[in-house]
C-alpha cells in the first residue's frame, strides 16, 4: 500500500460499522476511555492528534520504511530479481499498517483466519454487538459504541457463527488477555507475546505473525500466506526463503511488496480476499 490513501483503502472494506467510518479522506472510530479518534488523509499523508491512528497509519514511519526499501533493492539485486527493484522505484516507502487497538487486533487476526474480508467483517460485527455504548455526547455519524472489551468477548464469543474451534480459540485468547496471563500491546515483547499465543489451542504461526506485524514488528515474512507466494511468483521471485535471509531486519516491508505484488489491479486493498482478512 502507498502511504496513508493505502491504508485508507485497507480499511475500507474490513470497517466494522457502529465502531469506526472509513470516509474518502478520513477515518474515525471509538477507541477506549472513551474516545472518538479523527484521521483526515491529504496527499499521501495522514494528519491526525491522536497516539493510536498515528501508530494505525505509520505516521512516523518514513525513515524505517527508506532504510528497508535500501535494503530490499540491495537484495533485490543479489538475487537477480528486477521486478522487486523496479517496484520499489515505482512506489517507494510502502507503508506498514499498524492496529489501533492491539486488543481487538488479536480478535480481528483469530477471526479472520482462512475466511474473506466480507466474512470476517461479518463476523465481527456480531462481537460489537457486545461493546459498550458511547456517551451520547460521542456518539453520532456512525460511531455507536466501543469494541468489546477482551472479557466482553469473553462472555460473549458465542454469538459468532462458523466453526466451533475457532469461537473457542477466541474465548481462549480473550480470556488469556483478559486475565493478564499473555500481554498483547505496542510495548509487550513480541517474541514473548507470539510464542504464549501459540501455546494456546487453535492459534498458529499466522495469526501471531499477523498480529505482529500489526503491532509494528519490521521483520515479519509469512512463508505459508497464499498471497505472499502468489506476488513472490509474480516479482519473478525463485527462492523466497533465501531472498529473506538477505532482507532480515525488514522482512516486513518485503511481505507489503508480495502483497502489493498479489493484488488486483486498480487495487482497491493491498491484498486480495485470500491473503489476510483482519
Amino acid at each position: 500500500m502507498t502511504g496513508a490513501p493505502g491504508i485508507l483503502a485497507w480499511l475500507r472494506p474490513r470497517a466494522v460499522p457502529g465502531v469506526e467510518v472509513v470516509s474518502l479522506d478520513g477515518y474515525r472510530r471509538a477507541l477506549p476511555g472513551p474516545r472518538v479518534a479523527t484521521a483526515r488523509v491529504l496527499d499521501d499523508a495522514a494528519i491526525t492528534t491522536d497516539p493510536d491512528l498515528a501508530r494505525l497509519f505509520d505516521v512516523d514511519g518514513a525513515t524505517a520504511r527508506h532504510a528497508a526499501d535500501e535494503r530490499l533493492t540491495w537484495a533485490a539485486g543479489r538475487h537477480g530479481v528486477p521486478a522487486l527493484a523496479a517496484a520499489i522505484v515505482a512506489v517507494p516507502a510502502l507503508a506498514q499498517p499498524g492496529c489501533a487497538d492491539a486488543h481487538e487486533m488479536l480478535v480481528r487476526a483469530i477471526v479472520g483466519q482462512q475466511i474473506t474480508v466480507a466474512a470476517a467483517t461479518q463476523q465481527l460485527t456480531l462481537l460489537a454487538a457486545l461493546g459498550d455504548e458511547l456517551p451520547a455526547a460521542l456518539a453520532g455519524e456512525g460511531i455507536e459504541r466501543r469494541f468489546p472489551t477482551m472479557a466482553q468477548v469473553a462472555e460473549g464469543a458465542d454469538v459468532l457463527r462458523g466453526p466451533a474451534a475457532k469461537t473457542g480459540a477466541v474465548r481462549r485468547a480473550a480470556e488469556a488477555v483478559a486475565t493478564g496471563e499473555i500481554d498483547v500491546s505496542p510495548a509487550s515483547d513480541l517474541a514473548e507475546m507470539r510464542a504464549r499465543l501459540q501455546a494456546l489451542k487453535g492459534i498458529g504461526p499466522w495469526t501471531v505473525g499477523y498480529l505482529s506485524l500489526r503491532l509494528g514488528d519490521p521483520d515479519v515474512l509469512l512463508l505459508g500466506d497464499v498471497a505472499v507466494r502468489k506476488g513472490a511468483r509474480m516479482l519473478g521471485v525463485d527462492d523466497l526463503p533465501a531472498l529473506a535471509a538477505d532482507c532480515a531486519g525488514h522482512r516486513s516491508a518485503l511481505m507489503l511488496r508480495c502483497w502489493a505484488a498479489a493484488a488486483p489491479a486498480p487495487a482497491a486493498a493491498p491484498v486480495s480476499a485470500a491473503s489476510p482478512s483482519p
